[in-house]
């Protein structure tokens, strides 16, 4: 493929939406998105720039683009994740400087409930209200990422505003065509580009599964194992059915109103300064 740097970067937030714009961008014949492990079934994030190694590993996220492309990207939504994972802004500008950033938010207390669901997908079984224990934490994994104002504000100390646009997944969702346009003029590339594909949702809360206990132990002890000898396309097309055989829908219980009113009370400023940082009403939204 060549070597090359990204130009442009999705940086967050977890749960709103960053695969389904992952994949409508890789639509378009001017833009490459790269994932990690090459083919279309393999995860999109790369987690490059919140490792203790990333400068060691710059020549291996260099092969990760195509040099040809127009607009070479990459997804993360931990980008977004301080101060649970500190230093990642000053990390991408100092060898990045000129990268477009684009930021998906949603309503905050939805997106750390969904967020819930995604680590129960992941092995996590903490029940949600007692996840949401310390809430109030600044580095609390789950609500730390709803901080949408303070993760801007550690973005614009590197970037100019006009390097960052923050979109909606009201809007991805409810107006996608005109958010996707939007998207594709804010990355100089054609706004007026239509793919079949761009009706696709993916990666939604429906979607998620979370292995049983017994699944668990047979997919870490067995099939894990077993599938590092494996090719990396065989294990990619595999896995996810063998997961899913092994595996019960994650079903997500309603917050507390007490939690509800709590979060309120933390976020609502967060929203406030979002809006302002913005000019977005974010009309949808709880708060």
């Amino acid at each position: 493929m060549g070597a090359a740097l990204p130009n442009l970067l999705i940086i967050g937030a977890a749960k709103c939406g960053t695969t389904s714009l992952h994949f409508y961008l890789d639509q378009h014949p001017d833009v490459f998105m790269a994932r990690p492990d090459g083919g279309p079934g393999a995860p999109k994030e790369m987690r490059f720039f919140w490792r203790d190694d990333w400068r060691e590993r710059l020549g291996w996220y260099e092969q990760q683009f195509d040099p040809s492309a127009a607009v070479r990207g990459e997804a993360t939504p931990s980008y977004t994740h301080f101060p649970y994972l500190p230093d990642v802004p000053s990390r991408i500008h100092s060898i990045l400087p000129e990268v477009k950033l684009i930021y998906l938010v949603r309503d905050p207390i939805e997106r750390i409930v969904a967020h819930w669901a995604q680590t129960q997908e992941d092995g996590d079984r903490m029940p949600l209200e007692e996840a949401l224990t310390d809430y109030e934490r600044p580095d609390h994994r789950l609500v730390c990422a709803s901080r949408y104002a303070t993760q801007v504000e550690q973005y614009l100390e590197y970037f100019s505003a006009d390097q960052l646009l923050v979109l909606d997944m009201h809007d991805l969702s409810a107006r996608r065509r005109e958010a996707i346009e939007k998207t594709f003029g804010f990355l100089g590339v054609d706004p007026h580009y239509r793919s079949p594909e761009f009706e696709s949702r993916l990666n939604t809360r429906r979607d998620k599964q979370a292995l049983t206990r017994g699944g668990a132990l047979l997919w870490d002890r067995v099939l894990v194992p077993a599938g590092h000898t494996l090719p990396v396309g065989v294990r990619q097309r595999a896995a996810p059915s063998l997961r899913r055989l092994l595996s019960r829908s994650v079903i997500t219980p309603p917050l507390r109103d007490s939690t509800v009113l709590a979060l309120k009370g933390l976020l609502a400023p967060e929203v406030e300064r979002l809006r302002g940082q913005t000019g977005m009403e974010f009309e949808t939204w709880s708060m």
